[in-house]
């Protein structure tokens, strides 16, 4: 439980990322400050399904077997965000849900895709790095939205919102989210590979070169 509502409340900052983008008149501005979402996301140990799918299916059954509850958590506080900001303040979000649903699947998964490999960095970067910790996040963020990237957390967000200001609900929002979710997990993957591991311990010995 304590796992899930901690995957809820980072769905909700995604979401109140997104809130900032939209209420932006400055697209690069609205870029920056979204965020805002990952940041709180990090610096409060929320968990992120695009920073932490990657290391986890590659760790085995047991660190891959929270990653259900811990997407359902982001996409259910993004939709619960995404739905309160709809009905309370207007803003741009039906625009930008025709625009993303008119994207064939295979555009929205290569989108996808390219996102999650930021998402990653920005969460890899966080632990990595000893100093300077936010830039990773500030410039993955802006990077992925000024590129027209999909994030899939802030897609649920930005569709529940569309719903409190006339938007309705769209079936193609199902394949759409599907083609996101699948490439960021993609995305953070093939990058998640490509990062040099540390190599095991040898094994100690004793004097006598016993094993």
């Amino acid at each position: 439980m304590g796992l899930f509502y901690s995957a809820v409340m980072a769905g909700v900052m995604t979401g109140i990322g997104g809130a900032a983008f939209l209420g932006a008149a400055d697209k690069a501005v609205g870029s920056l400050l979204f965020s805002i979402g990952m940041f709180a996301c990090l610096a409060l140990g929320l968990p992120l399904y695009a920073g932490r799918c990657a290391p986890a299916l590659f760790g085995g059954p047991r660190e891959a077997k929270p990653l259900p509850a811990l997407l359902l958590g982001n996409l259910l506080g993004a939709v619960a965000c995404g739905l309160v900001f709809g009905l309370a303040i207007p803003s741009k979000v039906v625009a930008l849900q025709e625009a993303k649903l008119a994207q064939p699947f295979l555009s929205t998964l290569a989108r996808g895709t390219l996102c999650g490999m930021i998402l990653f960095t920005g969460a890899f970067s966080w632990k990595a790095l000893q100093s300077g910790k936010p830039v990773g996040v500030l410039l993955g963020v802006t990077a992925f939205i000024v590129a027209g990237f999909e994030n899939s957390i802030a897609d649920a967000f930005y569709f529940s919102a569309a719903l409190g200001q006339g938007g309705g609900f769209r079936w193609q929002t199902l394949p759409f989210l599907l083609a996101a979710i699948l490439g960021n997990t993609i995305g953070a993957v093939l990058l998640y590979l490509a990062v040099p591991k540390a190599p095991a311990a040898p094994p100690e010995t004793s004097e006598r070169g016993g094993a």
